[in-house]
């Protein structure tokens, strides 16, 4: 697969003219766009809580994706893993989709504890504040921007700041989940962040009020699995789990 290094726009092969930018000679190897140097401290990587009933163990530098649509509870889901990671060493919080003051209160509630909250949009503000943290959550990739001259939410800024999430897991072993949104095609974003991440997983609703959690990419293991998950004053909580499911209904 090849990917624009402009638009971040995927084909199957080096298009002369990208059809996304118009930019000419602009394919790549995905490969040789994806960060790949190995993590510089070697540490345990930290627990997922009921993530690893679906991915397992996964290293340190580990840049995970999940994506849902609106009002189907990632942001619990993220406080839930979050709280877990925080056993192992400190995790940063970033809040773009809501005040941290608020998201610190919903963590309470769920008995989240051990996080740091930050409310920023800048990466590099984010990446230099999470320096030395064990775990790092952007909650969410549309929010934030690679530099004050590119809005957020965009492709662009969305492609740029997922690559600087990548490679800043690389360089430091830190353990990134990366909160997004469902869209009518996918995942919301440009494919090249789908390309990038190491694990992808999207959170359903069900008929039957229960939620399933599909793995839809894993670098490290099989995909795709399912586990329902059921919402408690606790949380998120596992209810069943169910293996080679090709299809979540929506």
């Amino acid at each position: 697969m090849y990917a624009c290094r402009f638009c971040g726009r995927v084909e199957a092969r080096p298009l002369a003219l990208c059809p996304g930018c118009g930019t000419w000679g602009s394919f790549r190897p995905i490969e040789d766009l994806r960060p790949s140097a190995p993590p510089a401290k070697a540490f345990e990587s930290p627990s997922l809580g009921l993530l690893e009933r679906l991915v397992g163990k996964v290293p340190p530098g580990t840049v995970l994706l999940l994506g849902g649509e609106p009002g189907v509870q990632k942001s619990t889901l993220a406080l839930s893993v979050a709280s877990a990671m925080a056993q192992s060493g400190p995790v940063l919080y970033v809040c773009g989709e809501e005040r941290a003051s608020v998201v610190e209160e919903r963590a309470k509630r769920v008995g989240a504890r051990g996080l740091q909250f930050l409310e920023e949009y800048l990466v590099g503000r984010i990446l230099r504040a999470a320096e030395g943290y064990r775990g790092l959550v952007v909650d969410s990739l549309p929010t934030v921007a690679p530099r004050a001259s590119l809005s957020a939410g965009g492709p662009t800024a969305q492609r740029e700041a997922a690559m600087e999430f990548v490679r800043f897991a690389r360089k430091t072993g830190c353990v990134v989940l990366l909160v997004t949104q469902v869209a009518k095609r996918g995942l919301s974003g440009p494919e090249m962040v789908e390309h990038v991440v190491d694990v992808i997983l999207v959170l359903a609703k069900q008929a039957n009020r229960t939620k399933v959690l599909q793995v839809t990419k894993n670098r490290f293991g099989p995909a795709p699995a399912a586990l329902c998950v059921e919402m408690t004053p606790s949380g998120l909580l596992p209810a069943r789990i169910l293996f080679r499911c090709s299809k979540v209904s929506q």
